[in-house]
């Protein structure tokens, strides 16, 4: 084999080595999730949407907030436009938020029967 198909064979296997290590993509997380209220005190329906391009909404009650979200370390990391921080544990399609007062929500992704 002439060195130059070699050094071309070493550069694909590195560039597809290295856009498979950099792809760590979201896009699995993307989707609609509903909670499950495991403390049982209220009856409210939230639902959070995961967007693409990291966008996010959330839906509670009569008020939707605005976010913006990114995975790191098995955990899913919610910034509101209004300052706000969440730190969601992730599971297999789901996630849990601890909330204020020992709130915690789990969210389960919601399948969509098209």
């Amino acid at each position: 084999m002439k060195p130059q198909k070699k050094v071309l064979y070493v550069f694909a296997a590195c560039l597809l080595l290295f856009v498979g290590f950099a792809c760590n993509s979201t896009d699995s997380y993307i989707g609609t999730y509903q909670a499950i209220d495991t403390t049982r005190e209220t009856n409210k329906e939230n639902i959070i949407q995961l967007m693409e391009n990291g966008q996010g909404t959330w839906g509670c009650c009569d008020g939707e907030v605005l976010f913006t979200w990114y995975v790191k370390d098995n955990e899913l990391r919610i910034n509101t436009k209004e300052g706000g921080i969440m730190v969601g544990q992730l599971g297999n399609e789901s996630f849990t938020i601890a909330l204020p007062g020992k709130k915690r929500l789990f969210f389960v992704k919601i399948t969509s029967d098209g």
